[in-house]
């Protein structure tokens, strides 16, 4: 797994309402919302200091019973999605940004 880091992006607040979880976009003139499972509220989690893909299937692995392959295609799948909707961003440095 690659040596990037991955963090949230700017201007995304986590919030929940009656037990449901969701990301909201706060850029000027944009108004979106994305709904977040458990899963996805961990990885959320996670996202809160930059983070590479090993630190992210090393946690995975620590707390979940799941095959290492599993793990990395899920890590992969998620951080391309996040990216791909502009809720996540490859950190410019390390965990001292």
């Amino acid at each position: 797994m690659g040596m990037e880091h991955y963090c949230r992006a700017d201007e995304i607040e986590l919030r929940s309402i009656a037990g449901e979880h969701f990301l909201i976009v706060l850029h000027a003139g944009e108004s979106r919302m994305f709904s977040l499972n458990g899963m996805g509220l961990w990885f959320w989690q996670q996202l809160a200091r930059p983070v590479t893909k090993h630190d992210l299937l090393s946690a995975m692995s620590a707390e979940y019973d799941v095959a290492e392959a599993v793990a990395a295609t899920e890590i992969d799948r998620f951080l391309a999605d996040m990216i791909g909707k502009g809720l996540a961003k490859q950190a410019e440095g390390g965990p001292g940004l």
